[in-house]
């Protein structure tokens, strides 16, 4: 493990290979941006927060809770993994990125709403995915995005439903998915 961690500080490993086939509610070494020593926020009240239930295909049925209480991303993501055993919603199609933008901007004081894609750069690559693991087969990028210098965070706009890459510190309000 020791030789993982090393590799993975000089650039050999990615730290996605070290935490491969971990459960989704353990926190990542990308948590490491939050300030260290800072207490765990309480879990939002129902004023902080709506709840949508939309159906999808083959009877499945998909549940987001739209947070006002601003969090930076990885906080966001923790407090959807502990307060609702969720995960920051990935969005799939122009369908559930309308319904979702519609949403936020009904039910959020903010422009942007934290989703949970993530952005890095690998020299001159820039690459996009989502935490949860599931496939990046959709995307709404607004102009000039995705910005990366290292790594940034994926903010759903609510006036355009275009996606921007926002540094991972912001704090903003957020959907989770579960």
């Amino acid at each position: 493990m020791k030789l993982l961690v090393l590799l993975a500080l000089l650039g050999t490993v990615s730290a996605h290979q070290l935490h491969e086939g971990t459960p989704e509610q353990e926190v990542p070494a990308e948590q490491g941006e939050e300030e260290p020593g800072e207490p765990e926020p309480p879990c939002p009240t129902e004023s902080e927060s709506f709840r949508m239930t939309v159906p999808g295909s083959g009877g499945h049925t998909y549940r987001y809770v739209f947070v006002n209480n601003c969090q930076t991303f990885w906080r966001a993501r923790k407090l959807c993994a502990r307060c609702y055993r969720g995960r920051l919603a990935s969005i799939h199609n122009y369908s559930t990125n309308q319904r979702l933008r519609c949403t936020a901007r009904a039910r959020t004081n903010r422009g942007q709403v934290w989703i949970g894609g993530v952005t890095s750069r690998w020299f001159w690559r820039v690459s996009s995915r989502w935490i949860d693991h599931s496939p990046w087969n959709y995307s709404n990028w607004a102009r000039g995005n995705p910005r990366c210098f290292w790594k940034t965070c994926v903010a759903l706009c609510t006036a355009s439903g275009q996606w921007r890459s926002v540094r991972c510190r912001a704090r903003l309000p957020f959907i989770c998915e579960y």
